[in-house]
């Protein structure tokens, strides 16, 4: 039996439904008194009389009670619904992106010293510490963040000459075609 009052849009109890319903099954009693409610649902007096009101719950005396096999039944129904399901899908989908985050976030506190001119080289002005032929790349680096630099100077080469990136990577006849004072003992 439900009545009338606002229920919230996603309150917090109803993320731990499964563990709430499995709590419930257990429990002995033919009927759920305010306290029981209150420790099996983690909220506070207030809001398991609201909870009470809502899922059909009675005064007895003194006493807010609820039938113990109607709340389950409401709360299976809930379980089982689209709600539930699409905020399980949405908490599933939140622990990932914020997993994702965490393994993110050392590699994003990294910043990397390049030269603004960076931002406009070519494949024949790559620093002598790369090394590009057919079928091979090689970068020769003292550490992680001067790997990158090497990396993100080779992506802004790439996407400024990009024709004779591919020539240089993909037939040997390309080193040939390119002028000695262009290779720079960058292509092997």
């Amino acid at each position: 039996m439900e009545t009338d009052s606002p229920m919230p849009a996603l309150p917090q109890w109803f993320l731990r439904l499964p563990e709430i319903l499995e709590d419930l099954r257990r429990f002995p009693a033919p009927v759920v008194d305010r306290a029981v409610f209150e420790a099996v649902f983690r909220v506070g007096r207030r809001r398991a009389i609201q909870l009470l009101h809502h899922f059909g719950g009675y005064q007895v005396g003194k006493t807010f009670v609820i039938d113990r096999l109607g709340l389950l039944a409401q709360l299976e129904a809930e379980a089982g619904g689209d709600r539930f399901t699409h905020e399980q899908q949405r908490k599933t989908r939140l622990s990932a992106e914020l997993e994702q985050v965490r393994r993110l976030a050392p590699g994003r506190k990294v910043r990397i010293a390049v030269a603004p001119e960076v931002q406009e080289c070519d494949i024949a002005g790559l620093p002598a510490g790369i090394h590009l032929r057919p079928g091979e790349l090689r970068i020769d680096f003292f550490g992680a963040e001067d790997l990158l630099r090497h990396l993100f100077e080779l992506s802004q080469a790439i996407l400024h000459d990009y024709a004779r990136f591919q020539a240089a990577v993909e037939s040997p006849a390309a080193s040939a075609k390119l002028p000695d004072s262009q290779m720079r003992g960058n292509f092997s």
